[in-house]
């Protein structure tokens, strides 16, 4: 697999859309009187679940597998013929206001993750995997002894983190019970965070164990911290407040014996894109909570 930093080069280059918004998206009714439906589907450059490497190249990863298996659902049990326009984004902060203050019929995805306070502002699909987070360094920095001695182990060491992520708001929590003095950076995104690190030997960020298993991909300086480990988290599909479209998304995943995650497309994706030992690791770290 070709760096996926290396590669993100050529994406950020455009700051904001990789395509031209031309679709309108759907309401389910009009689609259903209609039998035929564009979904806007928003994406952030997101590890193994929402990736492109230039304006020019379709995205990839397991929530692109997801909603065009949802396409396909829709179309052979519903008889409505679905059609897909993706819009990619260069940082959470603006994928996300984007697509809650969308039209009917847009999607968002990536690695977001399933809060009570977003449930207030957008509406999610069931989660489509249960997501580990890792507390990152720069591989100079000795191993974390427990969270308690934060303070301590990682005196004058700078936070690196994407604002307005779950990240950051448990860096700010642990700031507050553990590391007072503690000084955060804000970043437009996690990949900013995680090569941030990379370059600074005083770094640490908090990060998604995909961004962990790329940086192993591409022999990046980062450490793990055993210690800071938390697996609370579940990763779903968003859509504005206004969309009729999550039934049907909640319909495809419970569907009596094809529920999505129990199929061999969802473990086929989850493999391609992970790789069986990032898999492995996430259900190793599980476990043992």
């Amino acid at each position: 697999m070709k760096s996926f930093f290396l590669l993100l080069l050529g994406f950020c280059v455009n700051l904001l859309h990789l395509h031209a918004q031309n679709a309108t998206p759907v309401s389910w009714a009009a689609a259903q009187k209609n039998r035929q439906a564009t979904l806007v589907v928003n994406y952030f450059q997101s590890p193994m679940f929402s990736y492109s490497a230039s304006a020019k190249d379709a995205p990839k990863g397991i929530c692109v597998d997801l909603m065009e298996s949802f396409a396909k659902y829709v179309s052979t049990k519903k008889g409505v013929q679905i059609k897909i326009e993706y819009h990619g984004y260069d940082g959470f902060s603006k994928f996300y206001e984007a697509t809650k203050n969308s039209a009917n019929g847009t999607f968002g995805i990536g690695s977001v993750t399933i809060t009570d306070a977003r449930k207030k502002e957008v509406r999610f699909s069931p989660p489509f995997i249960n997501s580990a987070n890792f507390l990152l360094s720069h591989n100079s920095v000795p191993t974390l002894r427990r969270m308690e001695l934060m303070a301590k182990d990682f005196a004058g060491m700078t936070a690196y983190t994407a604002k307005n992520t779950t990240n950051a708001t448990r860096l700010e929590a642990i700031k507050k019970q553990y590391m007072p003095t503690m000084q955060i950076k804000y970043l437009e995104s996690s990949i900013e965070a995680l090569r941030a690190v990379a370059r600074d030997p005083k770094g640490f960020t908090y990060l998604d164990f995909v961004y962990y298993n790329d940086a192993l991909r591409d022999k990046l300086p980062i450490k793990r911290h055993p210690a800071g480990d938390f697996t609370g988290e579940e990763f779903g599909i968003i859509m504005p407040m206004n969309s009729d479209w999550q039934p049907l998304l909640q319909e495809f995943f419970s569907e009596k014996g094809a529920n999505y995650r129990n199929s061999n497309e969802y473990k086929k994706s989850l493999n391609t894109h992970l790789g069986e030992s990032a898999v492995k690791l996430l259900e190793s770290i599980q476990q043992k909570k």
